[in-house]
This record gives structure tokens, sequence and C-alpha cells, in this order.
């Protein structure tokens, strides 16, 4: 069965955490748009396993993890930067806020507010949790850069032109 290029609406969510279902699934790193704009390895597969149940006898949950190697750019020298990625995620769905204090601690809280869910939403949002903000190499990357590029960097002072204007008498 596959889930992750669907969309769950509140019933499907109650049903399969009734039903302790649980998927395996593997998708592309082009199924997911927002993935797929930072990535440089768009057919790549990401694997992710989901797990519904029910907390507390009426609250839906899922647990999932998530694995993928994705290929960023590097901030520093621009090329591309290795990045492995094993997250696991618990997910309460809530229709409000009050239903949220009764669940377990480590569960996050969505709050259900729509009619669907998207599961691919989801799984962007959690990888783009996990992924650093202004992603780099280490500090060797630059100077690489640097020597195969046969960069100079120019040492002139900012304001030196500033002593060729004369002052008025």
């Amino acid at each position: 069965m596959e889930l992750g290029k669907g969309t769950i609406d509140w019933l499907k969510l109650i049903k399969f955490a009734k039903k302790n279902l649980s998927v395996t699934d593997e998708l592309s790193i082009i199924d997911l748009p927002r993935i797929n704009g930072i990535a440089h390895n768009k057919s790549d597969k990401i694997k992710v396993n989901y797990s519904f149940y029910v907390e507390n006898k009426t609250t839906p949950c899922l647990d999932g993890e998530i694995s993928l190697n994705i290929y960023l750019t590097c901030q520093r020298c621009l090329e591309e930067l290795p990045f492995s990625l094993d997250l696991s995620f618990s997910m309460a769905f809530v229709k409000n806020e009050n239903q949220a204090e009764e669940l377990s601690k480590h569960l996050e809280i969505y709050l259900f507010e729509d009619k669907e869910l998207s599961l691919i939403d989801l799984i962007s949002d959690e990888i783009l949790l996990s992924i650093p903000m202004a992603p780099k190499h280490n500090l060797d990357c630059l100077s690489s850069f640097k020597e195969n590029n046969n960069y100079e960097q120019v040492k002139e002072k900012p304001f030196a032109i500033l002593k060729n204007i004369k002052k008025p008498m």
C-alpha cells in the first residue's frame, strides 16, 4: 500500500490508527517538490516507514522513520555536499489544544484543522526541519576552492581613494 503520494482525511486517519496500520514506502526525491528544489540527486530514493496507532483511546497518532541520502549545495564553495538523514518522529493528531494536554510528552502535537493531511507535505516538513539552514563542508572546502580556481584575495583598503582628495583651503 502506498500512502506517501496521497492525502489522508480525518476519517481515514482514525481508521488507520484503529487498525494499527504499518506501511513501508519508497519515494523518489522528485516526488517531493520542496525537497526536489534543493537536492542535486533528484532520482534517489527516500525510505519511509509509518505506523499508525491510537493514544488514549481517541487520538490518532503516527510514528515514522525517514531515511535518505541527499546532495545539497555547500554555502561556502557552492559544490555538492552529501548529507545523510535517518530521522524518526512521533505525532499526535488533535482537533483542539485541550485534547493535547492528555497525551504523552514524547509526541509532537499536530493540530489537524484541515479536512485532509498530505503525507508528502508531512515528510517534506520533517526532512526540511532536519537539514541545516546553511549546509557547509568542513573548513577546507573554501581553501581548495581558492587553489583550484586561482582565486586571489584583493587586499585593497576600502578608503584608500580618499587620500587623493585634497582639502579645501
